[in-house]
C-alpha cells in the first residue's frame, strides 16, 4: 500500500506549542539588574567585578548596572546565573557563596517567576587587610 500521500486531518499530530507560549519572556538585561541588586545588599560583598570589557564601557559611558553578572537561558523559563564580585578581607567565602545562592534564587524565582538552575559566586578580588578597615 503507497504511502504518497497526505495523513488524513485526523491522524496527523497535534502542533508543538512554543515552548510556553504563555509566559512572558524576560530579558537577561533585566534579570541581571535584579541579580545585581540582590547582591549588592549582601554584606561581606564590596562591589560587583566586572570584566575588563564593562570596565571600559563604564569609562566610556555611564554606570554599568549589571557589572559583574552574566545570565545564561538555559531552557523555557529557566537560567543560570554568574556572579563576580570583590569581597572584604575577613568574609568567609564559603557562608557567602551560600548567602548568594539562596538570596539571588528566592529573588528572581519570586519577582521574575523564573526556574534559576545555578549561581555560581566568582571571588575576583580581595580587599586587603587596610581596605576592610
Amino acid at each position: 500500500m503507497p504511502t504518497d500521500e497526505p495523513a488524513p486531518p485526523d491522524m496527523t499530530a497535534p502542533p508543538t506549542p512554543l515552548a510556553d507560549a504563555d509566559r512572558p519572556v524576560v530579558k537577561e538585561d533585566v534579570v541581571a539588574a535584579y541579580v545585581a541588586d540582590t547582591v549588592r545588599h549582601i554584606p561581606g560583598i564590596s562591589q560587583l567585578h566586572g570584566n575588563p570589557w564593562q570596565s571600559f564601557s563604564e569609562r566610556m559611558h555611564s554606570e554599568v548596572p549589571t557589572k559583574g553578572v552574566l545570565i545564561k537561558t538555559v531552557g523555557p523559563g529557566a537560567i543560570e546565573v554568574e556572579v563576580h564580585v570583590r569581597v572584604g578581607w575577613d568574609v568567609p567565602i564559603p557562608v557567602l557563596a551560600q548567602e548568594v545562592q539562596e538570596q539571588v534564587a528566592r529573588r528572581v524565582e519570586c519577582l521574575l517567576d523564573l526556574d534559576v538552575r545555578r549561581v555560581t559566586l566568582y571571588v575576583d578580588e580581595i580587599e586587603g587587610p587596610a581596605a576592610a578597615s
